[in-house]
């Protein structure tokens, strides 16, 4: 951890992570909304008072729900697209690795660098 209290977390794992987990925040700030739904006359001083914070606690409990449903989301997506990248890259790696290196080239004006044929002499 940094001497600011941030910690840096390398990867798109870490970052799925954190978007789930500030989901699950959010679920947390719902269910705590949503115990105080509905409030009386009496606890806040009218009817007009209560009418208002009544719907104020319900919009924000359905936002709450909203903003949790797309943080799991968008952290599912990264995980997603961490796993796909890493595929891609694997198959990259593949047929990078099947490319011969060594010979000469039958392309005219193609060179060789650090012994190896350039990948690009068989377009």
């Amino acid at each position: 951890m940094g001497s600011d209290g941030y910690q840096v977390r390398a990867g798109m794992t870490g970052q799925a992570q954190q978007l789930d987990d500030a989901g699950t925040d959010m679920d947390g700030i719902g269910s705590a909304v949503k115990s105080r739904t509905s409030y009386s006359y009496g606890e806040v001083g009218g009817e007009d008072a209560a009418s208002a914070l009544n719907a104020f606690v319900t919009a924000w409990e359905a936002e709450a729900k909203t903003l949790a449903s797309a943080l799991h989301e968008l952290g599912g997506k990264v995980q997603s697209a961490k796993k796909t990248y890493h595929g891609t890259d694997s198959l990259v790696k593949t047929h990078a690795d099947g490319v011969p290196v060594g010979g000469t080239s039958g392309l005219a004006g193609t060179s060789t660098r650090g012994g190896r044929t350039s990948v690009l002499s068989s377009y």
